[in-house]
């Protein structure tokens, strides 16, 4: 993990977000680099590793400044992304934020102290790193892993994370594809319930890869029905930034 105020970042951008329950507002994005996840659906692979160079790309067009960046230059950007009419908020995205807990901390600190709200999106699988931020963001996106999907994940984990996130406007994702069983949806399910059966849970399913075909419209109606037993807003929703001619993010 990095420490202090400077971490690893591949990407900074404005754009429109693309996924879950706030799809369609503008945000600027933060996209950390690094993540130890490995999900045969990982739809940003370019940003697993983590790299030499961040990328920024603003009204000017882009420039590339090495990494590790320090907190208060990403904030100094993000502010800039952020001075526009109908701008939402910040979302720090991945790779995974969680796995710089230091910076991360460092950056929302900087961003919310300029009035600009906090979108964390994460795998939440670092209960540490959550721990680092508890309270401090305002939004949160929490992508809960199938096993089936994200070799190695624990349900279990959920059950210490979500608690941390107390007080954010919190939802939890599920993305489901080819070979998700019942039951793995039913034990997620009931680990979201057992936080708090009104939690909004989007059921997003993957967008193909080669190695990973998406959920059948059956399998997603039957999903849905499953998760509903035990929860109370249940909801499907692709990513919108992956139909043609809408690539946003």
């Amino acid at each position: 993990m990095t420490g202090g105020a400077e971490g690893y970042v591949h990407e900074i951008f404005r754009s429109i977000q693309g996924e879950g329950l706030y799809v369609g507002v503008l945000q600027a994005f933060v996209r950390f680099g690094g993540c130890s996840a490995r999900c045969r659906y990982c739809d940003t692979a370019e940003a697993r590793e983590r790299s030499s160079a961040c990328t920024l790309r603003g009204g000017e067009g882009s420039r590339r400044v090495p990494n590790p960046v320090a907190a208060e230059e990403v904030a100094s950007f993000v502010r800039a992304l952020a001075n526009v009419p109908g701008f939402h908020s910040l979302s720090v995205t991945g790779g995974e934020p969680l796995e710089q807990p230091e910076f991360l901390a460092a950056l929302i600190a900087r961003c919310r102290a300029a009035g600009i709200p906090v979108y964390l999106e994460t795998n939440g699988l670092f209960v540490d790193g959550a721990r680092a931020i508890a309270g401090a963001v305002d939004f949160v996106s929490l992508d809960i892993k199938l096993p089936s999907l994200c070799p190695g994940v624990s349900l279990e984990t959920y059950r210490r994370v979500l608690p941390l996130f107390e007080g954010s406007r919190l939802f939890c994702k599920i993305v489901v594809a080819e070979g998700v069983s019942m039951e793995e949806i039913a034990a997620a399910s009931s680990v979201v319930a057992e936080y708090d059966r009104r939690t909004t849970v989007v059921v997003q399913p993957a967008t193909p890869t080669p190695g990973c075909k998406s959920a059948t419209r059956e399998e997603l109606l039957a999903f849905h029905a499953l998760a509903s037993r035990s929860l109370d807003d249940v909801r499907v929703i692709p990513q919108c930034h992956r139909v043609p001619g809408s690539e946003w993010k």
